[in-house]
């Protein structure tokens, strides 16, 4: 599989390795693929390709949706925060199209993703059969919130849901190592806002950090550069970091 990234558009697409590659960039043949896998290539316009090999992200990207997915920028905080290492266990509740399903099982030893919705799991099922290589995933049917306190030794619990303060009023102090986090995500502050005033009612949370990650891509041509307009600086959701203690 092969990534053809257009020079003047910036905009890359995938080439699976059969026939002519056609897009609204126009067409660039098979033979000219073939007899030049990497490097600098003209489709029939004269429009200028980078060709290379796809790694496993841009393969991602071909992944089944359904719910919306969780973005680089929210998991690779999340992960550099929490000190998510190749030793951790995650639990996750509300897997959705498995975004964050996988990108926990490239980095953690153990990775458990609950979802309530059937047909949210055969998306998540199917994208781990495509993408998940290390088979340390246990996707399970159900609610996390019967579950959890079954679960021991959880390094991170990451809760994608509406309501978790319905979780955390559970006891997780025999489930989550002491000094390692729960985090939320929440689209909207009336939810943050419920769930920092819950933990501050206990002492068994500490709402350590409310976080919106922002994320701008710039163009540069020759000595000129500006900020690119585009959704991804767009509020995606407010990260809640509940430290366990």
């Amino acid at each position: 599989m092969k990534v053809l990234t257009c020079l003047k558009s910036r905009q890359s697409y995938l080439y699976k390795g059969e026939g002519d590659f056609h897009s609204k960039e126009g067409k660039i043949e098979e033979k000219t693929i073939l007899e030049h896998p990497r490097g600098i290539i003209e489709n029939h316009l004269g429009k200028r390709f980078a060709v290379c090999d796809a790694n496993d992200k841009d393969k991602e990207l071909k992944m089944k949706r359904g719910p919306q997915i969780l973005t680089p920028k929210d998991l690779g905080y999340i992960a550099a925060r929490t000190g998510l290492s190749k030793h951790s266990k995650v639990v996750e509740a509300g897997a959705g199209s498995g975004a964050a399903t996988l990108f926990f099982s490239k980095i953690a030893k153990e990775v458990q993703s609950y979802e309530i919705r059937e047909d949210h799991v055969k998306i998540v099922q199917t994208n781990l059969n495509s993408f998940c290589t290390d088979k340390n995933v246990n996707l399970i049917l159900g609610d996390i919130a019967e579950k959890i306190e079954e679960e021991k030794d959880i390094d991170l619990l990451f809760l994608d849901l509406p309501e978790p303060v319905r979780i955390l009023e559970k006891n997780l102090s025999k489930s989550v190592n002491s000094g390692h986090y729960v985090v939320c995500y929440l689209p909207s502050m009336t939810q943050v806002s419920e769930l920092v005033n819950y933990c501050k009612d206990t002492e068994q949370y500490l709402a350590e950090e409310v976080s919106e990650i922002i994320f701008r891509k710039w163009k540069v041509s020759g000595n000129i550069a500006h900020p690119e307009h585009q959704k991804e600086t767009d509020h995606t959701a407010f990260l809640v970091f509940v430290r366990v203690l």
